[in-house]
């Protein structure tokens, strides 16, 4: 049995946790299930003393709503939170 192809999102995910390992910019994961906090972004880290929160979509996903609020509400605090379709995003969002 051949193991499925990886999505455009978990292809993207491992090329933008490689871009910020490279960097040196302290990050993590997230794994969101039922007990957690509503609209976590999928990647969560640290970047020049800002939290940075980055939701990552395939070129077509589209955000829900308490993703949405989740990336205001760090965007608000001064934190640095976006959606990111592409490597070039994730660079443009922490420049």
């Amino acid at each position: 049995m051949r193991a499925k192809p990886p999505t455009p999102e978990a292809i993207l995910t491992r090329s933008v946790k490689q871009l910020l390992k490279a960097a040196g910019i302290f990050h993590y994961k997230h794994w969101g299930g039922p007990m957690g906090y509503p609209g976590v972004a999928d990647i969560i880290g640290c970047y020049q003393g800002r939290m940075i929160a980055i939701e990552l979509k395939s070129p077509n996903g589209k955000a829900t709503p308490d993703q949405e609020r989740f990336i205001q509400n760090v965007n608000d605090a001064g934190g640095i939170a976006f959606v990111a379709r592409s490597i070039d995003e994730v660079i443009e969002g922490l420049g």
